[in-house]
C-alpha cells in the first residue's frame, strides 16, 4: 500500500490531477530496479515509472528521453506521455497484451526478429553509443569490487573486443531485449523500456534475449538470419552475453552493497556470482 500511495501521489502530480482520480490498477513485474505500475485515470490506462534507489545511477535520463522521441515513428513502444529528465519518472499509454517473458515464446520468434530488424535497419540514428568499455568501468566505480577471476575475463573480453568487434557495423539497438520487455499486443509486438538504447552491435539485442537461458538467444538468431547461425556468429552472440554478465554481475554487487538484498529478498551477492560464473562459463565456449 506504501508503493501505492507513492505513485498515487506522483502520477497526480505528473497529469494535473487529484489523487482520488488516480486508480492503481496493480504493478507490473519485470525488472526488480523500479516501481512501474498500471494505473488508470479517467477511464485512460497508462503505465507509471518511478525510478529505484541508484537507478539513476546507470541511465543517462537525457538520452533516454532523447531516444523515446527519435524512435516515435518506428512505433515500436508505446506512446510516452511524461517523463521528467531529472527523477526519471515516466507516463506512457498502456499496452494491452501478454508480457513475452510469461509465455512460449517459439510461436513469436518471427515477429521479435522483424521487429528487431525494424530497429536495427531503420534510417534514424540514437542518442549516443552505448559505450561499452566506458560504461563497464562507469559501474565498476560505483562497486570498487573487482575479484581477479572479473579482471581476467574482462581483460580477455576487451582483448576479443578489439581484435574481432571494435570495428564491425553499429546499428540502433535496444540492448535490454530481454523478454519481459517485449509485449505480444493485440496488433503488433511491442519493444518496451529503452533505458539503455544506443549504438551497438546488432548481436546484442539477440544476446539480451537469451538472458533467462542463454540457448533461448541462439534460436532467435537463426531467426532473424533466416538461416542455420554460424559458429562465428553464435560466438558473438555468446560474446555480448559475455559482456552482460560481467555488466548485471557489477549492478549486484551494488544493489548487494546499498542493502537491496535485505530489502527486496532477494540474495544479489548470490546473483552476482551467478553473472560471474556465466561470463567465464561463455568465454571458455568461445574458446573453444
Amino acid at each position: 500500500m506504501e508503493y501505492e500511495q507513492l505513485i498515487k501521489t506522483q502520477a497526480a502530480k505528473a497529469f494535473h490531477v487529484k489523487k482520488e482520480d488516480v486508480n492503481v490498477i496493480n504493478r507490473l513485474m519485470g525488472g526488480m530496479s523500479h516501481l512501474t505500475y498500471h494505473i488508470r485515470i479517467r477511464d485512460i490506462d497508462y503505465t507509471y515509472r518511478i525510478i529505484g534507489k541508484d537507478g539513476n545511477l546507470f541511465v543517462d535520463r537525457e538520452v533516454e528521453y532523447q531516444n523515446l522521441k527519435i524512435i516515435e515513428s518506428l512505433e515500436l513502444n508505446n506512446e510516452t506521455v511524461y517523463f521528467d529528465i531529472e527523477t526519471g519518472e515516466k507516463a506512457a499509454k498502456y499496452v494491452e497484451g501478454t508480457v513475452l517473458s510469461t509465455v512460449d515464446f517459439h510461436p513469436y520468434l518471427e515477429e521479435v526478429a522483424k521487429t528487431l530488424k525494424k530497429l536495427h535497419h531503420s534510417d534514424v540514428s540514437p542518442a549516443s553509443d552505448y559505450g561499452l568499455i566506458q560504461r563497464l568501468e562507469l559501474y565498476e566505480s560505483y562497486t570498487n569490487m573487482r575479484t581477479p577471476l572479473y579482471q581476467e575475463l574482462k581483460e580477455k573480453w576487451i582483448s576479443l573486443y578489439q581484435e574481432k568487434h571494435q570495428n564491425q557495423q553499429k546499428v540502433f539497438c535496444h540492448n535490454d531485449a530481454q523478454r519481459s520487455n517485449i509485449v505480444v499486443g493485440n496488433d503488433r509486438i511491442y519493444l518496451l523500456d529503452w533505458e539503455y538504447a544506443g549504438l551497438n552491435e546488432f548481436y546484442y539485442d539477440i544476446a539480451s534475449f537469451g538472458n533467462v537461458k542463454f540457448e533461448d538467444a541462439l534460436v532467435l538468431l537463426d531467426v532473424y538470419l533466416n538461416r542455420e547461425a554460424t559458429l562465428d556468429e553464435k560466438n558473438s552472440v555468446r560474446f555480448y552475453r559475455m559482456f552482460q554478465a560481467l555488466q548485471w554481475h557489477q549492478v549486484a554487487l551494488r544493489k548487494e552493497m546499498i542493502g537491496l538484498s535485505e530489502v527486496l529478498q532477494f540474495d544479489f551477492k548470490v546473483l552476482a556470482l551467478k553473472y560471474l560464473n556465466l561470463a567465464n562459463t561463455l568465454y571458455q565456449q568461445i574458446k573453444g
